[in-house]
């Protein structure tokens, strides 16, 4: 049995290397990102997530006074929306809400639309990045090493080895399909030049990740199974749906042509995707495609 302190030291070693590394927060995808970044991000989120989580051993882990307002409970910080209060179109901020919604686990959700905005220990201990989840006295930031934290302390499964050993084999091949996903479709929404044009170069690559995402689902077989082939809605779900979502509504809002066309050409994805977004823990956390458009509007430097 791995005792806590044990866990502990192995997540901080996780967290200082995913750091080192990459950073995981929207803003970093909206500038753009290369392929050995993104394979180096997903062989770290395997690892973050096997070795349960991130904790780095500064800042508010060293029980300074006055550290934590909210003593007890967690508070998410995350990218503020065009208005500056509500909650922006960050989609790995997404992707914690949804896991907390998932786990029912309270949580007070702080938009921060400057560094102004956010905690000095916030800026001063872990470089102002978002989103950042506070608990108790610990702080942790990059979206992955936080899941991974929720996850290990709150668990989805029962506990049992066999149930830990299946997951761990379906996660696996869950993620090599996820694999530089997101950064396809940053590159495809960024692409002014691609908007009008079925041949872009940008879009063959997203085809190209959405093949095996929709090969994957098939692979998995039934009208209700998750990316892991299995029924329960878990970690890589709610990684995956909100970037699906920012693609949904992206295409709409950029692409002349209206391609891919999700419904005809990935119908797997597409149910999935349907289906999803009717989860309750997708729908309580979500933002409008309106907010989607600004961020990626920002990204594009199209705003008027």
């Amino acid at each position: 049995m791995i005792t806590r302190t044990i866990c502990i030291a192995a997540i901080q070693a996780a967290a200082l290397y995913s750091t080192a590394n990459f950073n995981l927060s929207v803003e970093s995808f909206s500038l753009g990102s290369s392929s050995s970044a993104t394979s180096m991000e997903q062989r770290t989120t395997t690892t973050a997530l096997s070795m349960a989580g991130g904790v780095r051993t500064r800042g508010l882990e060293q029980r300074r006074e006055g550290a934590t307002p909210t003593e007890g409970g967690m508070t998410l910080y995350v990218k503020a929306a065009e208005d500056g209060t509500s909650v922006g179109d960050c989609p790995f901020a997404h992707y914690i809400r949804m896991i907390l919604e998932e786990k029912k686990l309270p949580c007070q959700v702080q938009p921060c639309a400057s560094n102004d905005d956010k905690p000095a220990w916030l800026m001063e201990y872990y470089e102002g990045k978002l989103p950042c989840l506070k608990h108790k006295k610990e702080a942790y930031v990059e979206s992955n090493v936080i899941a991974a934290y929720l996850d290990y302390f709150f668990p989805f499964t029962d506990g049992s080895d066999d149930d830990e050993r299946e997951r761990k084999a379906a996660t696996e091949k869950a993620e090599d399909a996820m694999e530089g996903f997101f950064p396809a479709v940053a590159g495809y929404l960024k692409d002014v030049d691609g908007d009008n044009d079925e041949s872009s170069p940008k879009l063959v690559a997203l085809r190209e990740k959405l093949a095996a995402l929709e090969e994957t689902l098939g692979d998995n077989g039934g009208a209700t199974n998750n990316l892991d082939g299995t029924a329960a809605f878990g970690l890589l779900d709610c990684r995956l749906v909100p970037q699906l979502y920012h693609l949904k509504v992206g295409i709409e809002a950029f692409k002349q042509h209206k391609q891919p066309n999700l419904e005809t050409e990935f119908p797997r994805i597409h149910g999935y995707l349907v289906r999803s977004m009717e989860r309750s823990s997708f729908q309580n956390t979500s933002y409008s495609p309106e907010t989607i458009e600004w961020g990626w509007s920002n990204a594009r430097n199209t705003i008027n």
